[in-house]
């Protein structure tokens, strides 16, 4: 009997931002952590973290690859998966 390799399809991501209050996303492949100050997710563009106060993940769906987050978001930063990158946030980039 032959095994199946399980393969994880790789949706395109997309981010939908209604005012501060609600963001959806797509190609969602996991979520790393969250808290009321922070949702990490690595996406199929890479690593995503929704910045904000009262954040709370409303619907999750990995099977779909779709998330979404509502509260007071004040930040959305994007990083690369591949640990070659350092992460550095929007104030880190202004100080040059």
């Amino acid at each position: 009997m032959e095994m199946q390799e399980e393969r994880r399809v790789e949706r395109p991501h997309t981010l939908t931002l209604t005012g501060r209050e609600r963001a959806r996303l797509t190609g969602v492949n996991a979520v790393n952590c969250f808290n009321e100050e922070e949702v990490v997710l690595t996406t199929s563009a890479g690593e995503v973290a929704l910045m904000g106060a009262g954040l709370h993940i409303e619907q999750l769906n990995l099977e779909d690859g779709q998330l979404d987050v509502t509260g007071e978001i004040s930040a959305i930063e994007y990083s690369d998966i591949a640990p070659k990158r350092e992460r550095r946030g929007l104030f880190a980039r202004r100080k040059r």
